[in-house]
């Protein structure tokens, strides 16, 4: 059970990463976020 709550807070938190940067991407356009920058960035 511990690890469950475990997986799902950092799936919480990776979540509200993604939607932080999202709207930091939204806020300032000149900051060129996109997914394949995204991608870039982690790797893919």
């Amino acid at each position: 059970m511990r690890r469950r709550s475990f997986w799902r807070a950092l799936g919480g938190i990776a979540l509200v990463a993604v939607l932080a940067l999202g709207f930091l991407g939204y806020m300032r356009p000149d900051l060129q976020l996109n997914w394949e920058t995204l991608a870039a960035m982690c790797g893919f």
